[in-house]
């Protein structure tokens, strides 16, 4: 009966805790609408004054923090008062695509009219390349670009674009091109990548004599974490130290006390509840020193794992922990 009643409290924590955070969604997505509201109201007024640079970037923002077709809609009209006629139609293609789903054919039929009347407009731009390598990477402006349009023309905005090219073992190459505002066909030729030089002697095959053994460029780093390690294990070590100590002077003074309340081991029923408090202080004082041999220990380690100064070789201290019958310890090799 016990464990049922159990696992019956168990599924009403669940629930609870999912009708709180269904509940936290709530509130927050009340607090979104009402600044989306306001945004898109805002970009609506800007645009009948004509100010579309302000007016697209309240409806982006009005339609990041709530998705609708309906703004995305007047953003795409936005893009293409301000030229950016690549973006308009791609934005006028979704909304005739949700529009579709939802059944508003007033809506699609508006989303399909304006995406076609852009066609003719549109800027298209072409990457070519004769015989694409293994591992091909194409980007435009930074942001990776499908493999699927490589020979292949995709509308653009206008502007000064940077299509750039990478693969494994080939040397990158990028080139810049200007877009014009409309009706143009740009085709940007990728040659044939270079190989790659092959790495220096020393940086990626037999290390340097400088550089002897397989962990000498990690020394840097292994030295930085060493000594982060050994700051924080004797930080926590002394912390230990001064909680055991005080907890066991705390120990010692009332164990004197009792000591002569308590003949040959046995407390009246009045001092049961200083004998408790006695034993918890000692098993607190025995927990922080402890604590301060782990912690002196990972300090140890720490010290362990940073080079010394001056040393040329490879050679490395290592430690290694030690267990046995009823301990446990650390070894160290230099």
């Amino acid at each position: 009966m016990k464990r049922g009643l159990s696992f019956l409290g168990s599924g009403v924590l669940l629930g609870a805790v999912a009708l709180s955070g269904a509940a936290s969604a709530q509130r927050a997505d009340r607090a979104v609408k009402p600044v989306a509201e306001a945004l898109f109201r805002q970009g609506r007024e800007l645009f009948k004054r004509g100010q579309f640079p302000e007016a697209c970037d309240k409806f982006q923002e009005s339609q990041r923090l709530e998705p609708k077709p309906g703004t995305l809609l007047n953003l795409a009209v936005c893009h293409e008062k301000v030229g950016k006629l690549a973006t308009a139609w791609a934005e006028l293609r979704s909304v005739e695509e949700i529009a579709r789903r939802e059944g508003r054919k007033d809506r699609e039929g508006f989303a399909r009219a304006q995406r076609e009347a852009l066609e003719e407009r549109l800027a298209r731009l072409e990457v070519r390349m004769a015989e694409p390598p293994a591992g091909l990477r194409l980007t435009l402006d930074g942001e990776p670009l499908n493999g699927a349009a490589l020979n292949a023309p995709f509308p653009v905005d206008p502007g000064r674009h940077r299509v750039a090219a990478a693969a494994p073992g080939k040397r990158a190459w990028s080139t810049e091109v200007e877009v014009p505002p409309e009706r143009a066909a740009i085709v940007v030729a990728v040659p044939a990548l270079e190989d790659a030089p092959p790495a220096a002697p020393g940086s990626a095959g037999a290390p340097s004599p400088r550089a002897a053994g397989p962990a000498s460029g990690r020394e840097p780093r292994a030295g930085s974490a060493g000594m982060v390690l050994a700051a924080t294990g004797f930080g926590v070590g002394a912390i230990g130290l001064g909680v055991g100590a005080v907890a066991g002077a705390l120990t010692l003074a009332r164990s004197g006390a009792l000591a002569e309340a308590c003949p040959n081991d046995r407390c009246p029923p009045s001092r049961r509840g200083e004998l408790g408090a006695a034993n918890t202080l000692a098993n607190v004082s025995n927990a922080g020193f402890a604590v301060l041999a782990i912690g002196a220990g990972v300090g140890v380690a720490g010290l362990l794992m940073m080079p010394a100064q001056g040393s040329t070789s490879g050679a490395r201290a290592a430690l290694t922990p030690v267990l046995g019958p009823g301990f446990i310890g650390l070894r160290a090799t230099f």
